[in-house]
């Protein structure tokens, strides 16, 4: 039997629940979907998960109850060819936990703990976050010529708060934190791209990545000594549950068909895969 730690991290409202909802569904719906199936443990957060379970397969909202709360999720799955076990643990740290590393640069013991028994991250990040996009001189410089230097410089005198903080640079300073509490270490993070029916859809989440958060993945690919990383583009929701017309689509068809998980060129909907990836049960 092999024990895993997956850490679950990111900004607020950038997947990670709704990701596990829908994870724990599939792990008991998908019987001819994969080599695995479930079976749950003892001690496990089944209450919770089996909520937002049933939250995600209605085409419900999934909301996390807890917010400043570190929920810790066991799932035991078992190879169907080989019978051997393989147990996740996997802490879901809140975004409010992860914004408050950032603002009040604390490094809390109970994360430190879990960090120790990690073997790999699944970061998560939200396409629809307006603070994704980097500030480019060019633009500046071009806010500048329009508006002038009064206004410029009116916008520059605003105090600073942390809203005002790219977030990739949130998520590099804390990988950066990662590094610095826990040097030595080689991490595999598997970079989830939540809402990837959001996107153009036309490229590979890497390059996406790229063009869009070119810190995070200029950071990521120049340490490969610290991390080991691969892209992943999720639509796990399938769709805008607020939108009603949209809604009943996705209620039509079998709440599996609604996951869809890309890597490079290739597109399924085993929403074990990122996860598998870092256990290296995926044979990748």
């Amino acid at each position: 039997m092999k024990d895993k730690g997956i850490l679950f991290s990111g900004l607020p409202e950038s997947g990670k629940t709704t990701f596990l909802a829908a994870l724990w569904y599939y792990v008991f719906h998908a019987f001819d979907e994969g080599e695995f199936e479930c079976d749950s443990l003892e001690n496990t957060e089944l209450e919770y998960l089996n909520l937002i379970s049933r939250n995600w397969a209605g085409c419900n909202n999934v909301i996390r109850t807890n917010q400043g709360k570190i929920e810790h999720v066991n799932i035991k799955l078992i190879n169907k060819v080989s019978g051997n076990s393989l147990i996740l643990n996997i802490p879901d740290i809140s975004g409010e936990t992860f914004k408050t590393q950032f603002t009040d640069r604390e490094w809390d013991e109970e994360f430190n703990n879990i960090l120790q028994n990690v073997d790999g991250i699944l970061l998560f990040i939200d396409p629809r976050d307006l603070k994704n996009k980097p500030r480019l001189i060019y633009h500046e410089n071009q806010n500048f010529r329009y508006f002038g230097a009064e206004m410029i410089n009116a916008t520059s005198e605003q105090p600073w708060t942390e809203d005002l903080v790219p977030s990739q640079v949130k998520l590099v300073d804390f990988l950066q934190m990662i590094d610095y509490n826990m040097p030595g270490v080689l991490r595999k993070i598997s970079v989830i791209i939540s809402c990837w029916d959001l996107t153009d859809g036309q490229r590979d989440p890497e390059i996406w990545c790229k063009s869009e958060l070119p810190l995070l993945h200029q950071y990521l690919i120049s340490n490969e000594d610290i991390f080991k990383v691969k892209f992943f583009g999720v639509s796990s929701q399938g769709g805008d549950y607020d939108d009603s017309a949209i809604k009943d689509s996705l209620l039509s068809i079998d709440a599996l068909e609604r996951i869809k998980i890309v890597q490079g060129s290739e597109i399924s909907n085993n929403i074990l895969s990122p996860i598998l990836w870092i256990t290296n049960e995926d044979k990748n």
